[in-house]
């Protein structure tokens, strides 16, 4: 399903440039890896919070994403750090320089390792 939606959503952002100087576009620096760990968090959390983001591409990549960090939870917790591990370095760069993930997230403090 997911995998539908981001074709789809590729075809309309390489059609389209209406991203700001600002914006960050996720995904077109979506790994195949990325892509099967983010449709494996929005499963979990669907089934578990009812909770569904079905905004525009990579705004719901965003809400999901921040969504997941705040939750307690050790599943969702696993995928959202196999999703980062599984992901391009840019979007592990802006995982990590942005405010999608909660500030108290451990992906989101700055290690110098």
């Amino acid at each position: 399903m997911l995998k539908e939606l981001w074709k789809k959503l590729g075809s309309e952002f390489s059609s389209t440039d209406e991203s700001g100087p600002g914006d960050t576009r996720l995904l077109p620096h979506m790994t195949h890896t990325g892509e099967f760990h983010l449709e494996r968090l929005t499963s979990l959390v669907e089934s578990r919070y009812n909770r569904s983001f079905k905004g525009q591409g990579d705004e719901s990549v965003r809400e999901l994403i921040h969504f997941a960090s705040r939750i307690q939870d050790q599943d969702i917790q696993r995928e959202l750090l196999l999703f980062y591990l599984n992901c391009s370095p840019f979007i592990q760069e802006y995982l990590r320089s942005e405010e999608v993930l909660d500030g108290n997230h451990f992906l989101s403090q700055n290690s110098s390792r």
